[in-house]
């Protein structure tokens, strides 16, 4: 594969050498002319733009539109008529016969086609097919040849050249009458190349000095001078950037950033140290297949990284990965070859010889690309090189050989004894919570049903919407859309000024707008009385990953008459929350707490006035849209106790509960999930001292790796997967 890359690359390189040349020129390229416009022909400059504009749209590429199956776009195909081009003889030429007709059933081009030839290129095709014929393939597939400056007869012209160059341009000036014009100021002459080489004007300072050089080659000089500059890497740099579809970010739907100025850097210091061309080439399309690939090489080949990058919802993995290819393909192709290829993806190409094969073969080279489909939420997409300080990769070799170590230690062949030892007494064993007798006033496992398990008639019920059930952390639980909204009867009071206990599991999917969650309120406007719990202040903390704020709210019936409190740590979309919130009956916001995953968090009151009574006969109702959006994501195991639980009691509920579950055995077979919640809460609740101690330092040290990895820049480069994958036309 390496080396088909690299003849690939050395292949690109030449072609595009050749193109290049061509291109240049074909514009310098005399045609040998009289005043009377006598002279050879030459067909790639006068007769095939007449051919392509007047003649190609029935007779050329497209086999769909070829009319009398006659193709002039080809030699092939505009000698292959017996009689239609006759080299040598215009008058027996079918072709000069009809453009040349006055009767307009026979001319050429037919009057209905909407094009006609003047009488200029009439003359032009005539004296063509009297020379011959001759035919040239396009220019761009024309093999440069090298062409002697013409030799002007006027003095004037001899005296003016100073390069070969100027030989082309005063012929092309003298053909149309003209005169050059006088040299420019020398200011100018430096404002000009300045601005040419680095995209700036001249400092004062740099025009005074080149105006005091007096010496022949002052000009030289001061070229030579904006070459060393930096900032002439950065000038020849732009119009490659493009090329390079360069970008700080992905450019899908949520167009996330992504690091690759590395790269961009590289391209300028390779213009600024005048890399060789095939180097540059070479490193751009397969710097990391080098033998011995060096840094810079590796960072080189991030030229076909610079492609739009997809992660957004229901797209398909497969289809984007696709894109990517044909997007290394199509700039690869246009960049270096100076083709648009991008027609070959789907039939052979029209107008330039590309069959959609070749277009294949050269997607394959790029079909090996370790990468997905769908990436880059979190910034850059593997495959991507970490570019290290080397302070950095000293600290990350310290935290890794410490993590190491710990993990060593924490080995499951090392724990899993103990660990064992300790769940055999538990195993199948119901699980139970000492909750106080009679205290519990609603329950809702929330395990495929909305159904109340204390046995007192209370189901819950929906009222919009289509809940589902899916993995929860006591079994199943309830799935709400943002859309959904249920309802759990009118028997929990809520009333602040009585004992009472709320606790439930949630995991919740947020974004920008506020999430209401539950809500039992009567009433309208000022006068409303109840309790209403939501999460709001949401911000975006990573790429589609948002946090917020939990708010509890207590309405006592009057805009004096409301307790608000709110959480200092935020609930984060896509975790899950054991919250139970207790209150003393006191009625004020000392006398409520709230416990997240079973330990207590701080408060901070927005409102404090006295409240009265909150009670009231209304529905507890999960998901109501008052304002924003209704609650999106899991509940499970919903309760409500009149009397505010003990310490040990919440611990019991939060943490105790889930793992007795998990040991008992009614949720079936343990799956990856539940058999890692197991093994945090022993390493993190059971083991003895010392393995708590290292687990804990385990997960601090990787904190800190990976934090540091943020820390470390990264440029995503091109990469070779180990199973090459099968390209298929």
């Amino acid at each position: 594969m390496r080396r088909n890359v690299q003849r690939l690359t050395q292949l690109l390189f030449v072609m595009g050498v050749v193109l290049w040349g061509a291109f240049s020129l074909a514009r310098l390229t005399p045609v040998t002319a009289t005043k009377e416009g006598k002279g050879t022909i030459d067909f790639n400059r006068q007769i095939r733009p007449i051919l392509s504009d007047k003649c190609f749209q029935c007779h050329g590429p497209d086999e769909g539109k070829r009319m009398a199956r006659l193709r002039l776009d080809t030699r092939e195909g505009a000698m292959s008529r017996a009689g239609v081009i006759v080299p040598g003889d215009a008058t027996g030429s079918r072709l000069i016969r009809r453009i040349r007709s006055t009767d307009p059933e026979q001319v050429m081009p037919p009057p209905e086609s909407g094009h006609r030839l003047t009488g200029a290129e009439i003359d032009l095709l005539t004296r063509w097919v009297a020379e011959g014929a001759p035919w040239q393939e396009h220019w761009a597939f024309v093999t440069p040849r090298a062409v002697e400056p013409p030799r002007p007869a006027d003095p004037r012209g001899a005296a003016w050249i100073r390069q070969p160059i100027d030989a082309f341009v005063w012929q092309g000036l003298a053909a149309q009458g003209l005169f050059p014009s006088p040299e420019a100021a020398r200011e100018t002459l430096l404002r000009r190349v300045t601005l040419d080489l680095t995209g700036l004007p001249p400092t004062p300072a740099e025009i005074q000095s080149f105006l005091a050089d007096r010496s022949p080659d002052a000009y030289e000089k001061a070229v030579d001078r904006l070459l060393a500059s930096p900032r002439y890497g950065e000038k020849m740099a732009l119009h490659w950037l493009d090329l390079a579809r360069y970008a700080d970010t992905h450019g899908f739907h949520i167009d996330s950033h992504r690091v690759m100025w590395p790269w961009r850097d590289w391209l300028i210091r390779s213009f600024n140290r005048n890399q060789p061309y095939d180097q540059f080439t070479v490193e751009q399309l397969a710097g990391d297949l080098l033998p011995g690939a060096t840094v810079e090489q590796k960072i080189a080949s991030g030229f076909n990284r610079n492609h739009m990058i997809n992660f957004e919802g229901g797209a398909i993995p497969e289809e984007y990965l696709t894109e990517y290819i044909v997007d290394r393909v199509e700039a690869t192709t246009t960049t270096w070859l100076g083709l648009t290829v991008g027609c070959a993806r789907c039939h052979n190409h029209k107008y330039d010889p590309i069959t959609q094969k070749e277009f294949y073969q050269l997607y394959a080279f790029f079909n090996r690309v370790p990468e997905k489909g769908l990436d880059g939420r979190d910034g850059n997409a593997a495959p991507f090189l970490a570019l290290a300080e080397p302070s950095q990769e000293e600290r990350k070799r310290a935290l890794t050989a410490a993590i190491e170590e710990r993990q060593a230690r924490l080995e499951e062949s090392v724990t899993e004894p103990a660990q064992l030892e300790w769940e055999r007494p538990r195993l199948g064993k119901r699980p139970e919570l000492d909750l106080p007798a009679g205290a519990t006033v609603a329950y809702y496992p929330l395990d495929g049903s909305l159904s109340e398990a204390s046995g007192r008639d209370l189901d819950g019920r929906t009222i919009l919407g289509d809940p589902t059930f899916g993995n929860g952390m006591i079994s199943r639980a309830v799935q709400l859309d943002g859309q959904t909204e249920l309802a759990f009867g009118r028997e929990m009071p809520f009333e602040v000024k009585e004992p009472f206990t709320f606790s439930f599991w949630m995991r919740p999917n947020l974004g920008k707008v506020g999430n209401y969650v539950f809500e039992k309120v009567e009433g309208e406007g000022p006068s409303r009385r109840g309790f209403e719990m939501l999460i709001e202040q949401t911000e975006l903390i990573a790429i589609q990953r948002w946090g917020g704020l939990l708010t509890v709210r207590f309405l006592g019936g009057s805009p004096e008459a409301t307790l608000t409190l709110q959480t200092r740590q935020q609930i984060r979309t896509g975790q899950w929350y054991h919250v139970l919130l207790t209150g003393d009956g006191s009625g004020t916001a000392a006398g409520l707490r709230l416990h997240l995953n079973g330990e207590h968090v701080p408060l901070t009151p927005l409102a404090t006035a006295t409240v009265g009574s909150t009670a009231n006969d209304a529905e507890l109702i999960v998901g109501r849209r008052q304002t924003g959006r209704g609650y999106n994501g899991a509940i499970d195991d919903l309760r409500y106790l009149r009397t505010a639980l003990t310490e040990s009691q919440i611990t019991q509920l939060a943490i105790d509960h889930p793992i007795q579950t998990i040991l008992s055995g009614v949720t079936g077979k343990r799956g990856k999930e539940e058999r890692e919640r197991l093994r945090e809460h022993y390493l993190t609740r059971v083991a003895p001292l010392e393995l708590r101690q290292a687990y804990q330092e385990l997960k601090d040290l990787r904190q800190q790796k990976t934090a540091l990895e943020k820390e470390i820049l990264t440029v995503m480069v091109m990469g070779e997967s180990d199973k090459p994958r099968q390209t298929y036309v």
